[in-house]
């Protein structure tokens, strides 16, 4: 699988921004929301390749 363009979905700034640096530094565009219902409107517009989700968050989660 060729991933070119990822979602990370995390309530922690410090979490996004160290997956960020190391999905860059492979070449793959990185997009960031902060919560499950983020997500969810995301994904009506945009489909990542993959997608890399908290899963204890407050409210929606990953789990």
């Amino acid at each position: 699988m060729d991933i070119k363009k990822a979602l990370v979905v995390d309530d922690s700034k410090v979490a996004h921004l160290t997956l960020r640096k190391l999905l860059l530094e492979h070449g793959i565009e990185v997009d960031w929301v902060g919560s499950g219902e983020d997500c969810i409107k995301y994904l009506e517009g945009k489909k990542p390749d993959i997608i890399f989700m908290d899963v204890m968050m407050p409210g929606m989660d990953g789990f």
